[in-house]
């Protein structure tokens, strides 16, 4: 296999990695297909069990194939998004920071090494969690699902970042604590932490290139990017 190239950049996933972003993901859900249940959507299609993500998905579905414009699709899903919005701009002002992960950010910073974030979230909110934790300053970009079409593990997420940094996709560490972050990685040929934390699931991380506990935050962490700068 080809040694990829030294980094220049890292890209952080943000709830689980960084913050602890202390959303209530099952009033979230219900608010969603309480909304999409009211435009006609069958129950059995909908359920708490998994991401609102997966719920819209088909929920466009269902609503592409009863013959809904796009227009009022698009609407609906948008009067979903706002409601999900509120939940999360509450979450983000009750965001506490991972223990030690300001060392690393700053480590980083030392290293002249760039760094942005990409995840599920609006990077208004991201923002909003980031000042709460005295961590915004580290950052040269914020990429949330308000920014672009396709998010992780869809290569547009990290490709946007690589060109608004200009860098390649070979020059990036990815970190996150979700398999969604390291497939991510992989869809780019990018480099991949896994973060094991207390909500991450252990066999979904095995595809990383390396695994970190969060208890050996910051030190191992630390080590593991320094083994990637030159």
């Amino acid at each position: 296999m080809q040694r990829k190239k030294p980094i220049k950049a890292i890209v952080w996933d943000l709830d689980g990695t960084l913050i602890h972003f202390k959303i209530d993901y099952l009033r979230a859900r219900r608010i969603a297909i309480e909304i999409l249940k009211s435009y006609g959507i069958p129950k059995r299609l909908l359920t708490i069990n998994i991401s609102i993500l997966e719920n819209m998905k088909s929920a466009r579905e269902f609503f592409e194939k009863e013959g809904l414009s796009q227009k009022k699709i698009n609407e609906i899903i948008e009067e979903v998004d706002n409601e999900i919005i509120k939940i999360e701009y509450d979450a983000a002002n009750n965001a506490t920071m991972i223990n030690g992960i300001d060392q690393v950010l700053e480590f980083a910073k030392n290293n002249n090494l760039k760094q942005a974030i990409f995840t599920f979230n609006t990077k208004r909110n991201a923002e909003i969690s980031l000042k709460k934790v005295n961590l915004l300053q580290y950052f040269n970009l914020i990429v949330g699902r308000d920014n672009i079409t396709n998010l992780k593990p869809h290569p547009e997420h990290l490709t946007y970042i690589c060109n608004q940094l200009n860098i390649k996709s070979d020059e990036i560490l990815i970190i996150g604590d979700n398999i969604r972050d390291i497939e991510a990685a992989i869809n780019v040929g990018a480099h991949s932490i896994a973060l094991n934390t207390k909500l991450a699931k252990v066999e979904t991380l095995q595809i990383a290139d390396k695994i970190v506990k969060e208890n050996e935050i910051p030190l191992k962490l630390i080590e593991e990017i320094e083994k990637l700068i030159n």
